[in-house]
């Protein structure tokens, strides 16, 4: 138990994301919950303390008086509406951002400057005047909110926040400070193209420990530092000396609930869903399922899957017919034109593949973009004979993990095949019982695609078992248990080189 392990110790989880957003309907607030294994977690954990989560408040109703009188809520809803004796609660302390802050801070540098180069894509950066100073004005305020709670020890979330520690580490030089970072870090070289990096290092530098969710993530965030803050020094143990102070790096792979999605997967709801999805495309039970499940982002590798599926049945025309590829697609970042571009190139290149190889009796690519919730996201992972993870770069990829987690959900299931790109930290785990595909490589997708819709089913259960052996040793219970040794100072998790 966390509260144990912190004693009277005070606890303030900051992230961009909000673990609750309160919208109108017909006029009367409403509370929701955003999807996403990460924030449910972390609100138990807050939850458990009875701290603070500091967080940007982008609900519509977020800052009714009613709601959230200054900003701030009692959580969970239960709690709030006192419809719960037992149940821990705690506060959210929202941030109002100004509109002009959000579109610069996050939409722009976050997410225009850091996101593509922390995945190593460099023809997106955009390094536009006014990004930097509402990075720095948003991380300000962020900071304020943050130490207004008087905390013990500070969990930071991600690349939104990262000039955020250091303010906070001169405000409050005795609290504890720990930032979980979970996306990639760049190589030196990469990393250089960020005007800010050293600014960036600083910050980060304020913290008693940052974590990633592989040891290569946390040696080049050493490397970096080691390039360009000149007064850092590191240490044999892979230390980080900052200051007067030890910063420690170290690698913990996030996870998934396992059982939650399990669970999931054999619902009546998953099924329900299934038969609606096949009834209205028309998909016998005998085809094949090919299923990608993707926020619409460049650095994932849709494009890249297309061609693949597109150069698999020019070489192959005795797959006509044989399988439906599913691309389950959630838009996401509108405002920026690269994500606009971006969606358009995909439904682009999907009526492209159902034009070239499509026939008048099979359509070789369907695109789902309804909102689904997680039991009819499992439906699909559960009848898919073939899901593909194909990110250019990803820090992890729950998906992958869920997919795994969602097989075998009844005896009379054949488990699916995953073709996971090796430039996925999922792959570290996963691979070779997962199919490694580079995603540029598109004969060599192809071919690897073919080979999974080829497996017969004794190689199927056993690499799905394999998989999933994986899969439970790294859960999101795992995972947790390795930040409350981090987030209490009881135990060294320096990564390796």
């Amino acid at each position: 138990m966390i509260d144990d392990a912190l004693g009277d110790r005070s606890l303030v989880v900051a992230s961009n994301r909000e673990p609750y957003v309160h919208d109108y309907d017909d006029g009367e607030p409403t509370v929701e919950r955003p999807t996403g294994g990460l924030v449910t977690a972390l609100d138990g954990v807050v939850a458990e303390t009875g701290g603070t989560w500091v967080a940007w408040g982008s609900g519509d109703a977020d800052f009714d008086p009613a709601v959230a009188p200054n900003g701030r809520v009692d959580l969970p809803p239960e709690v709030a509406t006192g419809d719960s004796d037992d149940r821990p609660g705690y506060t959210l302390s929202r941030l109002d951002l100004p509109r002009r802050l959000v579109e610069n801070y996050y939409y722009g540098y976050s997410n225009q400057v850091l996101w593509p180069i922390c995945h190593l894509e460099a023809d997106p950066v955009n390094v536009a005047p006014d990004f930097a100073p509402a990075y720095r004005e948003a991380n300000r305020r962020f900071a304020e909110r943050i130490c207004d709670a008087d905390p013990d020890v500070v969990w930071f979330q991600d690349y939104h926040l990262a000039l955020a520690p250091g303010d906070v580490r001169e405000a409050i030089p005795d609290a504890r400070l720990v930032h979980f970072w979970h996306v990639p870090w760049p190589t030196p070289e990469f990393f250089e193209i960020c005007p800010q990096a050293t600014e960036l290092l600083r910050g980060l530098l304020g913290n008693d420990a940052v974590g990633f969710h592989l040891d290569r993530y946390a040696a080049n965030f050493r490397e970096c530092v080691a390039r360009f803050v000149p007064d850092a020094a590191l240490t044999p143990a892979g230390e980080i000396r900052y200051e007067g102070r030890t910063v420690e790096t170290y690698a913990s792979p996030i996870g998934v609930d396992t059982d939650r999605v399990a669970a999931n997967a054999a619902s009546d709801a998953a099924e329900h869903y299934w038969e609606r999805v096949a009834a209205r495309y028309d998909l016998p039970a005998d085809r094949s399922i090919v299923l990608g499940v993707d926020r619409l982002d460049y650095t994932k590798g849709i494009v890249e899957r297309l061609d693949a599926l597109s150069y698999l049945l020019e070489q192959n025309p005795g797959l006509v017919g044989e399988f439906t590829y599913v691309q389950k697609g959630t838009r996401t970042r509108d405002r920026i034109p690269a994500y606009r571009r971006y969606y358009d190139d995909v439904r682009a290149r999907i009526n492209e593949l159902d034009r070239v190889h499509g026939t008048e009796d099979w359509t070789p690519a369907i695109y789902i973009e309804e909102g689904i919730d997680d039991r009819e996201l499992a439906g699909l992972y559960r009848h898919a004979d073939v899901a593909v993870v194909s990110s250019r770069r990803d820090g992890m990829n729950l998906v992958a993990k869920e997919f795994v987690a969602a097989q075998g959900a009844t005896a009379a299931d054949t488990p699916g095949v995953l073709v996971l790109s090796r430039f996925v930290g999922a792959a570290e785990a996963l691979c070779p019982a997962a199919l490694p595909v580079n995603p540029y490589d598109v004969s060599g997708f192809a071919s690897t695609i073919g080979e999974a819709l080829g497996m017969d089913a004794d190689e199927r259960r056993e690499r799905i078992g394999t998989m999933q052996a994986a899969v439970r040793e790294q859960d999101i219970d795992a995972w947790l248990a390795a930040q409350k040794q981090v987030l209490t100072g009881t135990a060294s998790v320096v990564a390796d080189d």
